[in-house]
């Protein structure tokens, strides 16, 4: 589980999940400022909680580290690891690049910012000291085989695909999308750049595929039978849908363990799933059905 405080990995900690995320401002990573913690003290008194509990506290620095928060970045990421973290989650090469010249021993998960779709891209990252590769959830289980070939030298990690799903690459995307704000009661949030029709450059209008409900359960489906190590969730600033995502992700995870066919998970799983706020998939666009 992604948190943003002390209080939400407390809550989730003691509710079943064996591990949760953190950042702080002063460590680059792919979120707002509302998505990290007040400060180090609160990451400290989270990775002592989650060491109590016989879990695992990791920190995220999934972004491109610009020069002027390199050194600093890394003195306090290394604070974070001596000081207990489990691992690091982590995007930009010359990070990786630095861990292994100065012997930073830690777990170092691989981020889905860092768009690595294929076996050889996740070797290379892999040489460098990637342990775990959170998968890009663009990928469908036939593409990701010649990943998960590599365990059980590498840890897999997915999202809960029927409930989270964004159609773009989000770390490429330049379109406004008000993910990132808080739902303020009684005022409407500011539409999507992409729910807006945008001239296509071949003429007609352009909007997104969204691959529809049966395809994400079946994918979620195929990817815990395949072996998939962890099941992600992400950090965001309205903490309902967060909470509304984790346990509906728990009760999706709990049928696959009791060995269900994918034909009754579908039907059981579109239930669940059908009042759901669909947390980060507030898109509206067209279905893709192939």
């Amino acid at each position: 589980m992604g948190v943003r405080s002390f209080k939400e990995a407390e809550y989730f900690l003691t509710r079943g999940a064996g591990e949760v995320y953190c950042g702080v401002p002063q460590i680059p990573n792919h979120g707002i400022k509302a998505e990290n913690f007040s400060g180090k003290d609160e990451i400290f008194k989270t990775i002592d909680l989650a060491k109590k509990l016989g879990k695992r506290a990791l920190i995220v620095a999934n972004d491109v580290f610009p020069d002027k928060d390199f050194k600093p970045g890394i003195k306090l990421l290394r604070e974070f690891v001596e000081y207990g973290a489990y691992g690091i989650i982590i995007r930009d090469l010359a990070l990786l690049d630095h861990f292994k010249k100065n012997g930073i021993k830690t777990h170092i998960a691989l981020s889905t910012l860092s768009l690595c779709f294929n076996s050889s891209a996740i070797k290379f990252f892999m040489d460098r000291g990637v342990r775990r590769m959170v998968l890009p959830q663009h990928m469908s289980p036939r593409e990701a085989e010649p990943i998960f070939r590599l365990q059980p030298e590498l840890e897999i990690e997915i999202f809960c695909l029927p409930i989270f799903y964004e159609t773009n690459l989000n770390c490429m995307c330049s379109l406004f999308c008000p993910c990132g704000q808080e739902i303020i009661p009684g005022k409407a949030p500011i539409p999507f750049t992409c729910h807006s029709e945008l001239e296509s450059s071949l003429g007609g209008k352009f909007t997104m595929p969204m691959p529809d409900n049966v395809w994400l359960l079946k994918a979620f489906y195929d990817f815990y039978n395949m072996g998939a190590n962890y099941v992600k969730a992400a950090r965001g600033p309205n903490i309902e849908e967060v909470i509304e995502l984790f346990h509906k992700t728990v009760y999706l995870t709990k049928l696959l363990e009791k060995g269900i066919s994918k034909e009754l998970f579908v039907i059981e799983g579109e239930r669940a799933i059908q009042n759901s706020q669909n947390y980060g998939k507030n898109y509206i666009y067209n279905p893709l059905t192939v």
